[in-house]
């Protein structure tokens, strides 16, 4: 997922001061329960924190929801398929046949699946879902890169036609989508948010643009729930959808609180005004660790750095590895992150598809920063001025005098440092205002094309760097027409790549802390955050 309001878990860290000691001192856990009985509790309304997010930012599936503004959109909306917690894909709407050929896809909707208003979903609902996602009013960031293989996705995105001919209802429960050529994920894309059913009579009523703006009360979807009430920049209130075609849930209400600040969601679930907790920044959790229900898990996510390689002094490749090379991660993962992370060799994190872990990446080496460095620059006084920029809400003062104190130490070069407000600096690098920068990345489905083809490419928009690179690009295009074990090692090759000539440079691999007390039951962690299935398992016991 993107880096939006987009990007995935917002993080405070320690403060500098101690931050300070740590690095002068410095060269799992198991879940626990609350003792509850087995009978649900008489008032089954769930009230839980959005945390790191100050609002939704995004209930248009077809522009790629962060994972806050994710946590509603998946209870709202649904689709011909999903992931189970494994990130397997299973059927939700539909079952589907795949040719000999790979490349057509016939789905079969089940009987009764309408809209939260009772609306019916058919196969012509899809047609205008997919097309709508790749129309180029729409503005999508997503849709060209996830169903750009479909026929006639690239005339309709071009604004050449207003049809999407490989996509066609052959009649009220049958669907068929016709690709250009095999794509070993295109049902995973399928299971994502941008091939979620959307209901045209309410785009229609409010407009393209505005329609997400009035979710409260519209049948937007044909997920679990519909959305009762939403105060902007306080809570979501969410009930029971009466027309979900699947199992029911138990619960009568959702209320979302949407918390800014990591540690202020920690102390109000200690002041019992949450049933669980989620995203627990490390200073919470020495604390966090000794509570009742509190576990972690991996996640498919990468905090990484990247440098405009278009202008001095990051057009020089040397240059970029030698700022890679000055950072010691391990000691960040300890002395700034509390090992609430792992230390990063690669791009692409533990559980995902073509993970290498035994490839080390550009480890610390100071000394081999300070040649690498002076190989480009022996002058340190002729460096242009280098600013490195992040959003504060993502990366805090410790962490950024941390790197600009390793930077600076190995390189002997003055960096300075600059905090943006998030959504400020995604406007920025949108538009390649960054120099050097950060972001997150967390998978979107569990593939390598995900992580490189979609962001490292030349040709990729969230390319913010501008990085170029000839070789990877044909690396790319070779995995793309090949399938299984030859395509996960051509995407290895191209990793390596991109880590070498310092296209993204990784610095950890995140985890995932909670508290889910055993009396919330259903509700637990994946490798993509908080998991709560098709909610028809989530009920609340006494306690």
């Amino acid at each position: 997922m993107r880096n939006r309001s987009f990007l995935r878990y917002f993080r405070r860290f320690f403060p500098a001061a101690l931050f300070l000691l740590l690095l002068l001192a410095a060269c799992g856990s198991s879940p626990n329960s609350n003792p509850t009985g087995t009978t649900p509790a008489a008032k089954q309304v769930l009230t839980f924190p959005n945390v790191g997010t100050s609002d939704i930012s995004v209930l248009d599936p077809a522009q790629g929801p962060d994972s806050n503004s994710a946590l509603a959109v998946g209870m709202i909306y649904s689709g011909l398929v999903r992931f189970d917690k494994n990130l397997n894909v299973v059927p939700d709407q539909a079952t589907w046949t795949i040719s000999p050929d790979r490349k057509t896809y016939t789905f079969t909707l089940k009987a009764g699946v309408t809209f939260s208003d009772g609306t019916p979903v058919t196969a012509q609902t899809y047609v205008y879902t997919l097309t709508r996602a790749l129309t180029p009013s729409i503005q999508s960031p997503i849709a060209t890169l996830f169903l750009g293989n479909i026929v006639g996705a690239a005339e309709l995105n071009a604004g050449k036609t207003k049809t999407l001919s490989g996509v066609q209802a052959l009649n009220d429960t049958t669907l068929q989508i016709t690709l250009t050529k095999p794509t070993e994920y295109f049902l995973q894309v399928m299971a994502s948010s941008v091939s979620f059913a959307l209901n045209s009579q309410v785009i229609a009523q409010y407009g393209q643009k505005d329609w997400p703006n009035h979710v409260a009360g519209a049948a937007v979807g044909t997920g679990p729930f519909m959305v009762k009430e939403w105060d902007r920049q306080s809570k979501m209130i969410l009930v029971p959808n009466p027309h979900y075609y699947g199992a029911k849930t138990k619960l009568t209400e959702v209320d979302m609180i949407f918390v800014n600040d990591l540690s202020t969601a920690f102390k109000s679930y200690e002041a019992h005004q949450f049933d669980l907790d989620w995203n627990i920044a490390p200073p919470d959790l020495p604390v966090a660790r000794k509570l009742p229900g509190y576990t972690n898990q991996s996640l498919l996510e990468t905090d990484m750095l990247f440098f405009d390689n278009t202008k001095p002094p990051f057009n020089k490749a040397a240059v970029r590895q030698a700022f890679a090379y000055a950072i010691n991660k391990p000691l960040l993962a300890k002395a700034i992150f509390n090992n609430s992370v792992v230390p990063a060799p690669t791009i692409i994190p533990p559980g995902m598809p073509s993970y290498q872990p035994n490839y080390p990446g550009l480890p610390f080496d100071a000394a081999k920063a300070k040649a690498l460095f002076q190989s480009v620059y022996p002058d340190v006084n002729k460096v242009p001025d280098i600013t490195f920029t992040y959003p504060g809400s993502q990366v805090s003062s410790s962490l950024a005098q941390a790197l600009q104190q390793m930077w600076q130490t190995a390189l002997g070069v003055q960096v300075h440092l600059q905090s943006m407000d998030l959504t400020a600096y995604n406007n920025a690098t949108a538009v390649h205002q960054i120099a050097f920068g950060f972001t997150q990345w967390g998978a979107d489905f569990p593939d390598p094309y995900d992580w490189l083809a979609l962001n490292l490419l030349s040709t990729a928009p969230n390319n913010n760097g501008q990085w170029h690179n000839a070789q990877f690009d044909q690396t790319i295009a070779e995995a793309e027409n090949t399938s299984g074990q030859q395509r996960i090692a051509l995407y290895n090759q191209a990793e390596q790549i991109a880590i070498t000539d310092v296209g993204w440079l990784p610095i950890d691999h995140q985890t995932m802390s909670a508290i889910i007390p055993s009396y919330v039951h259903g509700v637990s962690l994946s490798n993509t955050g908080l998991y709560f299935g098709d909610w028809s398992d989530v009920y609340l016991l006494q306690h």
